[in-house]
């Protein structure tokens, strides 16, 4: 009688967990509890650290503005005036797993000229957010 009880809850626990993957249509992975979050350093000419302002970032495939989710707590964008956080694994679902192409746009709080630069961020299914291609630093003119 225990054998066909013990089968019973295996068999209900692999079917629940197929149900769940269906509904969100990711595949089961295993993941580690790391937290990433993509910035980006702005840079004056000379290599020295410059002052952003006005910093916008959009997805360009959905349209919508992305605004970095801080780990724990409220929406967090700036860690500092020359170090802006892109996004972060609390954005993940605002990203499709392939990969979309955004589009930051940043004005210089020094001479008022505005810098845009393009990055590919995936997320998604996958486990951590990362950025695919886009600059590490953002010389501001």
């Amino acid at each position: 009688m225990y054998k066909y009880i013990i089968l019973f809850m295996i068999a209900s626990v692999l079917l629940g967990c197929k149900k769940h993957n269906q509904q969100t249509g990711c595949p089961s992975q295993a993941c580690t509890l790391n937290f990433a979050s993509l910035y980006v350093n702005f840079v004056d000419k000379d290599g020295q650290m410059a002052f952003g302002n006005d910093v916008k970032v959009v997805n360009l495939r959905t349209k919508q503005t992305i605004i970095a989710k801080g780990n724990p707590g409220p929406p967090s964008t700036t860690v500092g005036p020359h170090l802006y956080t892109i996004a972060t694994d609390n954005n993940k679902n605002e990203f499709s797993t392939e990969g979309d192409d955004v589009e930051l746009t940043v004005t210089n709080i020094q001479t008022g000229a505005t810098q845009t630069a393009l990055f590919k961020i995936s997320g998604g299914c996958n486990c951590h957010i990362a950025k695919v291609s886009g600059p590490a630093t953002i010389v501001l003119n």
